[in-house]
């Protein structure tokens, strides 16, 4: 295990769901993966909590 894992599987998400709101309404898997920033394994693994906090972060803006 990498000692800085949840460090990196929090910048990830964060930066997913940074992309998530970039895109707008209706992003759908397939819009993060043609963005070239995430894999698709990384949009399985991350994709829900990733959209939990775009939401979240669109409503509080």
């Amino acid at each position: 295990m990498q000692p800085n894992g949840g460090i990196q599987t929090r910048n990830t998400i964060e930066r997913m769901a940074e992309t998530m709101r970039s895109i707008g309404e209706g992003c759908t898997d397939r819009d993060l993966i043609l963005t070239g920033k995430f894999s698709e394994r990384q949009v399985k693994l991350f994709g829900q909590r990733a959209t939990e906090l775009a939401t979240v972060m669109a409503q509080a803006a």
